[in-house]
């Protein structure tokens, strides 16, 4: 019995290996997909059964050199990619007077530097590394050196407000005097053949925590914030405030609590204010306390915002961090 179905088996496998194997050696498939390619100025919408970039190219005869890069929308040729092709240009590297000219498809001289074997932790290239690249440039590669320093500094102690509705509106009470604390922080200082170029964060060590100023704040009734949604806060703190972009650390804007950095997280010491806690800032508004960061100790609260510009505007200044209800 078993023979008698053993070729007609032998020749369907046969078939569907055949079949893979010319899908493989091809890179189309039956089934078809509308995409967008652009190549040597031209923008075409097709609609294709290639199963990759390389066979959408082969279909349209463009043809890719070896220096010229395909870039996607997608992870793979799917209904709606966009697919771009970029040309390689002529540019030359100069490092230590030695000259090469090469070819690359890369869109920032950072880029084409690191295309060419010049580790961005070792070398830079002189001026904006994020500058585009134009055929016929000359890149200016220096090399990097970094020198350590240490360098003691202070952490200003918290003032810690409490509403009392038993003293009169004006007085206050201290339950606790303020007292700094100390932090020691080692910052690499940038060198580009010599000449320095800017300082790198390398780590932060708490030497001695602060102790924040407690005080009772008199008030007839809990103060109101008008905020549309939130109206009394518990506790009040003096902080001195600083602005960062989702983007800043370790670029993958994710927050010590998992959640995406956006605007309305803040960054603090959670020994001064817990994680999960709800603040609001006068000028900036309602936020949560959802990430931290290696310089953010004590007396200190980092906001995110999501424009640059926003960010430089907004500098360091002294604000009034409510603990909310």
């Amino acid at each position: 019995m078993n023979k008698r179905y053993q070729g007609p088996i032998t020749r369907m496998y046969l078939t569907l290996i055949a079949l893979l194997i010319m899908v493989s050696l091809t890179g189309f498939i039956d089934k078809g997909k509308s995409v967008t390619f652009q190549a040597d100025g031209v923008t075409r919408s097709v609609y294709t059964h290639a199963i990759n970039e390389e066979a959408l190219m082969r279909e349209h005869n463009i043809a890719i050199g070896p220096h010229d890069e395909i870039d996607m929308t997608t992870p793979e040729l799917t209904e709606g990619s966009h697919v771009t092709v970029r040309r390689a240009v002529p540019v030359v590297l100069e490092h230590k007077n030695q000259k090469q000219t090469v070819q690359s498809a890369k869109q920032t001289v950072q880029d084409v530097a690191s295309q060419y074997g010049y580790d961005p932790a070792a070398y830079r290239p002189y001026g904006d590394g994020t500058a585009a690249v134009t055929p016929g440039m000359t890149i200016r590669i220096g090399t990097l050196s970094r020198k350590e320093i240490t360098e003691d500094e202070v952490v200003p102690f918290a003032i810690e407000s409490i509403p009392d509705e038993t003293l009169g509106k004006g007085e206050e009470k201290v339950l606790q005097a303020g007292q700094n604390g100390r932090k020691r922080v080692k910052t690499n200082i940038v060198s580009l053949d010599g000449q320095v170029v800017g300082r790198e964060h390398v780590s932060t060590t708490l030497i001695t925590e602060m102790k924040p100023l407690i005080r009772h704040v008199g008030t007839k009734e809990t103060v109101e914030i008008n905020t549309g949604t939130v109206s009394k806060f518990k506790e009040v703190f003096t902080m001195e405030a600083t602005a960062y972009l989702p983007t800043d650390g370790n670029g993958e804007g994710i927050t010590k609590m998992g959640t995406w950095a956006r605007h309305g997280v803040v960054a603090v010491d959670p020994n001064v204010i817990p994680l999960g806690t709800r603040v609001f800032i006068p000028g900036y508004g309602v936020a949560t306390a959802e990430d931290t960061g290696g310089d953010i100790l004590g007396n200190r609260i980092d906001l995110c915002m999501e424009e640059y510009e926003a960010c430089m505007a907004f500098g360091r200044r002294m604000v009034p961090v409510y603990i909310l209800e």
